[in-house]
This record gives C-alpha cells, structure tokens and sequence, in this order.
C-alpha cells in the first residue's frame, strides 16, 4: 500500500522471504469456549464464508476495504491478499516454523508445542 501512495519502494515482500507467513489468528481462552462455544462457532461460520467469498469474488471484496481501512480503491485493488484456501486451517508445519523463528531471535524463551496451542474444531467442516 506504501508503494501504491508514491512513499515507499518495495523491494520484495515479506511472503518472498517467508511463504506463508501467519500474521494473525483468532484466539479465545478455555474459559471463553467453556461457556460461549455456540458463539465462537457462530463467529468463525461467518469467517469462513468471508474467506470462500473473498476467493469466488475477490475484485468485490476488494471493493469493500476503502469504508473500513481508509484507503484508496486503486490501494485496496493491488493490496497483498493471502490464501484463504485453507478456510483458517493454517499448516501446523507453518506455525512450527515460525515458533522457531521466534525462538532463534529471542522472542519467545521456551519452545511450546503447538499442537496444544491449536483447536480447530470450532471451525466449521
């Protein structure tokens, strides 16, 4: 988006060094899925179907971003879209590798299974 308002010049992105990157999540504590788990499911229903719409109709999605994120259409039409193939199922490979990119630069101490960070149940089939 820099690049497309004139202020900066990207030189690869971020996916070129790192394919796949996961840059956020949706997370909820055991005690929040305890006593809302229809909710949580509700919610992640309609996550879904914004990822197969954003699939099956991109250039409308697309159109949709100038009202929420305040940039311009031409932006929001050559801003990066990630694959959404997966419907919020991220590889647990994919997240392994970043736990240990995390742990080589210090950003986390301990090496965590992500297995145990990871439900996907919630979601729908």
């Amino acid at each position: 988006m820099l690049e497309a308002h004139g202020v900066s010049r990207r030189l690869c992105s971020f996916n070129d060094i790192i394919p796949g990157y996961v840059f956020s999540g949706v997370y909820f504590s055991n005690k929040y899925l305890a006593g809302h788990g229809n909710e949580v499911r509700a919610f992640l229903r309609g996550l879904a179907k914004a990822f197969d719409f954003i699939q099956k109709d991109e250039k409308t999605a697309r159109s949709f971003l100038p009202k929420y994120i305040n940039v311009s259409e031409s932006v929001a039409q050559q801003s990066a879209l990630r694959d959404l193939s997966g419907r919020g199922r991220e590889p647990l490979e994919m997240l392994d590798r970043q736990r240990d990119l995390l742990l080589k630069y210090g950003l986390i101490k301990t090496k965590a299974s992500i297995q145990g960070m990871v439900d996907y149940s919630y979601l729908p089939k």
